[in-house]
């Protein structure tokens, strides 16, 4: 005799962007899943669950009704969605920099979920924080900086990641 369906099926933290599955051995006429993030289909031998979560930290609920020759069986469905992974994050080297001119900082940031925030620095000073998805910043360049520096751009996402990557030096002509 095959072990009764579980009453529950708890995915636990599940990345953001990512996907995860669960298996029951459960003959199934017909199945829907309910819930934002639960996805069920048939397979031979059971039923393929999955969680693909949506927000981060946010408890997700849900159920699966299965339809079998013996009647309904619901599953209740749980799990949260997490977020490990740093954005990435590039910087290009400004050319032709003058003390007291405006230069376009170009960068990219992306990121598994959203990127929140870019900060830009120069010779360790911030000179610009800008909220996603912005790619691009228009700098006047103040008199006094060293000859030659470098851009940092700091990418933070939701979660609280982060990542920097930093030009190669430029020169600033006074």
């Amino acid at each position: 005799m095959p072990a009764p369906p579980p009453a529950l099926i708890d995915f636990g933290p599940v990345q953001l962007g990512g996907a995860a599955t669960q298996r029951v051995s459960l003959p199934a006429l017909g199945l829907t899943a309910f819930g934002a993030g639960f996805s069920a289909a048939r397979i031979a031998g059971g039923i393929l669950i999955v969680f693909e979560p949506y927000e981060l930290r946010e408890p997700a609920t849900g159920s699966l009704s299965v339809r079998t020759r013996a009647g309904v069986v619901r599953i209740r469905l749980r799990g949260r969605g997490i977020d490990t992974i740093r954005p990435s994050v590039t910087v290009a080297t400004p050319h032709g920099v003058r003390a007291g001119s405006v230069v376009t900082i170009r960068f990219v940031a992306s990121d598994n979920d959203l990127v929140r925030v870019c900060t830009l620095r120069v010779g360790g000073r911030v000179i610009a924080r800008l909220r996603y998805p912005a790619s691009a910043y228009r700098w006047r360049v103040p008199s006094g900086l060293r000859a030659r520096e470098r851009i940092t751009v700091v990418a933070v996402d939701r979660a609280g990641n982060s990542r920097a990557a930093t030009s190669r030096v430029f020169a600033i002509r006074q």
